[in-house]
This record gives C-alpha cells, sequence and structure tokens, in this order.
C-alpha cells in the first residue's frame, strides 16, 4: 500500500485547483468487487464514517444527482459528471463560490487492484473551504480508503466461501 497526497496549484489550460489530495491503495479484491461497494452509495457511510448517510436520485451514471451529509456539516448536493463502469466515476460538490470536484479510479495490474481517490478543490473561494475541511479531507482519506478495500476483500471472501 502506498500514499501520496500534494498541496499545489495545479494550473492548466481549463482551470485552477487550489487544493488537490490524492491517494491510491493497492488490493486483491477485484474492480468489480470494488466498483460494486462505490455504486451502492446508500452504503457508503459503512467505509466513510464521516458520512451521515448519502443519496443518489437514480441510476448511477452520468448526470444523476444526489445529496452527501458529511457529520457535522451541511447538506450538500452532488452530480456524477463522469462514470465508466469498473474503471472510474467522478463526483462533483457545488459550494458557495468553490466546488469539490472527488474522482475515483480502479486499474488493474499483476492481478492487483490499484484503487485511487483524488479531490481538488477550485473556485475563488476553494482557500477558505481548503483551509477549514481540506485538512480533515486530508487526514480521513487514507482510513477511508482502507475500510472501502477491508469492505471489498471481505466480500471477495465471502463470495468465495459461497
Amino acid at each position: 500500500m502506498h500514499a501520496y497526497d500534494m498541496f499545489t496549484y495545479e494550473i492548466n489550460m481549463r482551470r485552477i485547483a487550489l487544493l488537490i489530495i490524492k491517494h491510491t491503495v493497492e488490493t486483491t479484491a477485484s474492480p468489480e468487487a470494488i466498483w460494486e461497494i462505490l455504486q451502492d452509495v446508500t452504503n457508503w457511510n459503512t467505509w466513510d464514517h464521516g458520512i451521515e448517510f448519502s443519496t443518489l436520485d437514480g441510476p448511477f451514471q452520468h448526470g444523476t444527482t444526489g445529496t452527501l451529509k458529511p457529520k457535522g456539516g451541511p447538506l450538500l448536493h452532488t452530480k456524477l459528471t463522469a462514470v465508466e463502469t469498473k474503471k472510474l466515476f467522478i463526483d462533483e460538490v457545488k459550494l458557495t463560490l468553490a466546488c469539490i470536484i472527488v474522482s475515483h479510479f480502479l486499474t488493474e495490474s499483476n492481478g492487483k487492484t490499484h484503487v485511487t481517490h483524488q479531490i481538488e478543490m477550485m473556485g475563488p473561494l476553494a482557500f477558505f473551504f481548503a483551509f477549514v475541511i481540506g485538512r480533515n479531507m486530508k487526514k480521513n482519506l487514507p482510513q477511508e480508503m482502507a475500510a472501502l478495500i477491508k469492505k471489498a476483500e471481505n466480500l471477495k471472501l465471502k463470495k468465495s466461501i459461497q
């Protein structure tokens, strides 16, 4: 397992991201097992303990909206802006003068699955949200992903026993 993150400015022709937090873990669980858990939005709080509840207003596909309630935070409205089954999905949350974009990537190599979550904050008030919530996101992301991986590996184990 390895992790890396950075506090940086990313500049390209389309956007400026104030904060980028990136974490990658490796697992023996298949992309299918990980995907099964990721698309089960109403149960995200079983592995992401910073979430009180989350919902999705339709199928797990591009354009579907939902809600997410962080513990101790306000209700947030989310939108899936990209979905490639068993490979990636991106969800966005619009805040006041800022946007949080969370990208989830699955890649396979040598019988292992690499799971990457990347959090970007953009917009005029991104610096404020990076300071207020970014530190906790950075601190909690490794534990959340470890819980996701554990759940996927247990799912794999349960299926192999049956």
